[in-house]
């Protein structure tokens, strides 16, 4: 997305934040969601990798797409020690939802495109001069083949002539 040349027509983003996830960092399941840094006094939030993450989602991404195209869920996360983020049946229906409409733009958004470019008469003719130069190459390839075949059949195999 941050490399296409048309991201607002290629992509979208979905991000997500765990509320309280900071304050669970010593839950065994807390490293799955968040950076980490393991130390002999304990466990720490990996400061780098938030920084990082965060101009990517406010900075870089921002900076590439249109509010429309972004999405953003909070999810608290009630029981760290026995259930996961993902499991949220709230957050999966809204997150199957938003993902499931913004595909839907996008694919209509390519088609409607590619209708577009494909009722441009100079598209058309250019297209169809391809589907001419493709069905000649094959034609000659073909030809040329069998002059080979004839071509080695006009030798025997001790390489005199017929």
């Amino acid at each position: 997305m941050l490399q296409s040349h048309d991201p607002a027509s290629t992509s979208f983003c979905i991000t997500r934040h765990i509320t309280n996830l900071a304050e669970n960092i010593h839950c065994s399941r807390a490293h799955k969601f968040i950076d980490v840094i393991t130390r002999p006094r304990g466990i720490d939030i990996d400061v780098d990798a938030e920084q990082m993450l965060s101009t990517l989602r406010h900075d870089k991404v921002a900076a590439v797409l249109d509010a429309p195209s972004i999405a953003h869920f909070d999810i608290h996360w009630d029981n760290p020690q026995a259930s996961d983020p993902n499991e949220d049946e709230l957050y999966l229906s809204e997150f199957m939802n938003v993902f499931e409409h913004k595909m839907l733009e996008l694919i209509e958004l390519a088609v409607s495109r590619q209708q577009s470019v494909t009722r441009q008469s100079h598209v058309v003719e250019i297209l169809q001069h391809l589907t001419v130069c493709a069905q000649r190459s094959q034609v000659l390839l073909k030809l040329s083949l069998s002059l080979s075949r004839f071509n080695s059949s006009l030798f025997t195999s001790r390489n005199t002539h017929i």
